[in-house]
């Protein structure tokens, strides 16, 4: 059988696409850097830019969380809202006094990460589950 070159193009795209999880991580590790980065900088106009960066990433982070459109738990929801709130809170305080520490902003992001790495339990193959408990 033929396959159409538009879908080999699709299929090999696809392959090689990341998880949403995935996605979310690679952001997380990418901002862990820039912060180490601005915290290891002098130059006070990176730093401001890193921060931007940051306060639109949780911002971001805030936007989609209040918004229930069924996929997420609302109060996994709720607890991710709690954590943006927090790290842009701290942000803008970073971002008003050059001389704040920005440790706390990669400890948090840092966390975040570790949650994304960490695969999530199978139901099916948690010892207190019953496989057949749904048939």
């Amino acid at each position: 059988m033929m396959i159409h070159p538009a879908m080999k193009a699709y299929q090999n795209v696809a392959e090689s696409s990341l998880s949403d999880r995935e996605t979310d991580a690679l952001c997380f590790r990418l901002l862990i850097e820039d912060l180490q980065a601005a915290a290891a900088s002098s130059d006070t106009t990176f730093r401001q830019h890193i921060l931007a960066k940051h306060q639109r990433l949780w911002s971001g982070i805030i936007k989609v969380n209040s918004l229930d459109v069924g996929v997420t738990p609302a109060e996994d929801r709720e607890l991710f809202i709690r954590l943006a709130a927090q790290a842009h809170q701290y942000g803008i305080m970073a971002i008003l006094k050059p001389e704040l520490s920005l440790a706390p902003l990669i400890e948090i992001a840092t966390n975040v990460l570790e949650g994304l790495e960490t695969n999530p339990a199978d139901p099916l193959t948690t010892p207190d589950s019953d496989p057949y408990a749904m048939f």
